[in-house]
């Protein structure tokens, strides 16, 4: 101790309304759990925050069957043999997603059914001889959803 009875374990001073102030190791050692407190409840609540969006988000996005129904627009005749592709993508923990591809031939009814679809946005793309080829961004809301495609003759050339 020197006269004026401070201590010499004097590790930082604090600044307090423009005068300095010295401060001691236990008054530095609060400030440093209370920061370390501080930070750890705000990590904590955004793991909390970001687990609850990922379970809304798996939610919505359980797997299930697509039927794709291919019909010619002018006759409403089925189109056999139509390629049919269909995205998707698959939510995951971190990141942006598992995109899945699925590629299938529609029977002679001129229908496709897939499995293990997840719910949410899809791309269906149609293609088949002699007709134009069909691509949209769709939403998939309900289990066994329907998707009536209409492909087109192609344009005659001028």
């Amino acid at each position: 101790m020197d006269h004026c009875g401070w201590s010499r374990r004097i590790l930082a001073v604090e600044i307090d309304q423009g005068v300095l102030q010295p401060m001691f190791s236990s008054q530095r050692t609060r400030l440093f759990v209370a920061a370390w407190i501080a930070s750890s409840i705000l990590l904590f609540a955004s793991i909390i925050r970001s687990a609850q969006a990922q379970d809304a988000n798996s939610a919505n996005h359980e797997p299930t069957n697509v039927v794709v129904n291919v019909r010619e627009a002018d006759t409403g005749e089925p189109v056999s043999q139509a390629g049919v592709t269909l995205q998707f993508i698959e939510p995951v923990p971190f990141g942006h997603g598992k995109k899945h591809t699925y590629n299938a031939k529609a029977d002679s009814q001129g229908r496709c059914k897939l499995f293990g679809i997840n719910k949410g946005t899809i791309v269906l793309m149609v293609t088949a001889a002699h007709h134009q080829s069909y691509g949209k961004e769709l939403q998939l809301d309900h289990d066994n959803q329907v998707f009536e495609v209409r492909l087109k003759k192609p344009q005659p050339l001028i």
